[in-house]
C-alpha cells in the first residue's frame, strides 16, 4: 500500500533520469559559449532546467491531490509525444515544410478537434512562417527539403 501511496512520483523520476542523460550526452557534444553556442549548449541548458523542476517537483509535492487520473485525455497526450518523434524522422527524411504541414494538420484536426478549414490555413500558415523564420531568415542549416525544391525548382 505504501508503494502506491508514492506512485505519482515516478513520473517525476523518469524526467530526472531522462534529463540525466540528455545532459551526459550533450555533454559529448561541444558547448561552445553563450556568445556562440555549440551544438551542445541548448540540450544542456534545456535538460538541466528540466531535471531541476522534476527534481523540485520530487521533493515538494505531498500527495497526488494535483495530479489529474490517467484518463482518454493521457492518452492523446502520449499520442502527441509519439507524433513529435515522427516529426523528427520525416524531418530528416522529407525536410521542413512537409514534415511540419503534416504535423499541424494532424495535430490540429485530430487533436485539438479544429475544423478542416482552421487546420488548413493554420497549418499552411505555420509551415510557412517556420521556413521563412528558419530556413530563410535564421539560414538555420536544414536537410534536403523534397517540397521546397519543387517549389523553388530545384527538382527532387
Amino acid at each position: 500500500m505504501q508503494l502506491r501511496k508514492h506512485l505519482f512520483r515516478t513520473t517525476s523520476v523518469v524526467i530526472v533520469l531522462a534529463a540525466l542523460a540528455c545532459v551526459v550526452y550533450s555533454l559529448s557534444l561541444p558547448m561552445g559559449s553563450l556568445a556562440s553556442p555549440g551544438a551542445g549548449m541548448w540540450p544542456f541548458l534545456v535538460s538541466c532546467g528540466m531535471g531541476i523542476a522534476a527534481l523540485v517537483t520530487l521533493v515538494t509535492e505531498k500527495d497526488a491531490s494535483a495530479y489529474e487520473p490517467l484518463s482518454k485525455r493521457t492518452w492523446i497526450i502520449v499520442a502527441g509525444f509519439g507524433l513529435m518523434i515522427a516529426f523528427i524522422f520525416a524531418f530528416s527524411a522529407v525536410g521542413l515544410t512537409l514534415s511540419c504541414l503534416a504535423l499541424t494538420i494532424v495535430w490540429l484536426r485530430w487533436m485539438a478537434h479544429e475544423s478542416w478549414a482552421v487546420t488548413l490555413i493554420l497549418g499552411v500558415g505555420l509551415t510557412a512562417l517556420f521556413v521563412v523564420g528558419f530556413d530563410i531568415l535564421l539560414g538555420v542549416p536544414m536537410p534536403n527539403d523534397i517540397l521546397l525544391n519543387i517549389i523553388t525548382g530545384r527538382g527532387f
